[in-house]
């Protein structure tokens, strides 16, 4: 039978799934069902020149936004939850010294074979914790799409400080759920149901206003902000609503390529990141970045 879960709001202002799995039922969860869909649904077996164009675009504002502030010391990058590995790549490409961990290294070995040597494959907090015990510490750890699915998130801000230069950086992404267009959308009935709400997936919800609220709590202060584009926004027109019609889903995302990567074009990675920052401040975007460090 099935797990029901309930809404909970917790202490740090953000919104989980409740109860929630213990460690042996989300393992359980991922061993037998999550990775082989994630695999078939998010690995492809190539991308279009297009999709590969974004796909680095989004890394390099990224890592623009962690240079901009200063922080090296000893050149060292941590990416957890690598996934297909373009964000390590792209920093690889870049001259850091890279490492990067998943539960599984399917991403890495179809896409970067060249970084499966830098790649750690295996429980992440468990590899966490042996990174730890070596006395590793890096300028930049990344976690991206990964606050959401670990059963404890104030945990894994807590390992982190122990991974982290003094002045080093954590850059997190999360998705931006319970937001204001999707509310907008379920107010006014353009969407049946809150479809984000995906537990066990998504353990956690996090968006513009609780993200950092739960960051300030847990002894960081954010440095820097953005958003990426609002596809939620298609939401609202009944002709591109891709919850009501899956078919919308593709139109969609072309949509979201074709406009970043012509802004890039025109105006640079800079005033690409500016217009993000400024959407993060009003609480828009399908997906939120903060790069954090510690008070």
């Amino acid at each position: 039978m099935k797990k029901k879960y309930n809404k909970n709001k917790n202490n740090s202002g953000f919104i989980s799934a409740s109860t929630l799995p213990s460690e042996n039922e989300l393992q359980k969860f991922y061993a037998d069902s999550y990775y082989q869909l994630s695999i078939s649904a998010t690995y492809q077996e190539s991308y279009s020149d297009q999709e590969i164009n974004y796909k680095n675009l989004k890394c390099d504002a990224l890592l623009h936004a962690i240079k901009s502030h200063n922080c090296i010391k000893n050149n060292l990058f941590l990416d957890i939850g690598s996934g297909e590995g373009f964000l390590l790549n792209s920093a690889f490409d870049k001259g850091y010294d890279v490492t990067g961990i998943d539960f599984s290294s399917y991403g890495i070995e179809k896409f970067f074979p060249k970084l499966l040597k830098r790649h750690i494959s295996g429980d992440l907090f468990k590899s966490i914790d042996n990174l730890i015990n070596k006395g590793l510490k890096y300028d930049v750890c990344t976690a991206t799409n990964l606050l959401e699915h670990v059963i404890d998130p104030v945990l894994l801000l807590k390992l982190l400080k122990k991974l982290i230069n003094k002045n080093g950086l954590i850059a997190i992404t999360v998705p931006n759920d319970f937001s204001q267009i999707q509310q907008l959308a379920l107010k006014n009935k353009m969407i049946d149901d809150e479809f984000w709400f995906i537990p066990p997936q998504h353990l956690h919800y996090f968006n513009t206003e609780n993200l950092e609220e739960f960051i300030i709590k847990n002894g960081f202060k954010i440095v820097d902000a953005f958003s990426g584009f609002p596809i939620d926004l298609f939401l609202l027109h009944s002709k591109s609503n891709y919850i009501k019609n899956k078919k919308n889903g593709h139109e969609a995302n072309m949509v979201r390529m074709m406009h970043d990567l012509m802004i890039v074009d025109k105006y640079g990675i800079e005033k690409y990141l500016n217009y993000y920052r400024a959407m993060f401040n009003i609480g828009i975007g399908r997906d939120i970045t903060i790069i954090i460090q510690q008070k």
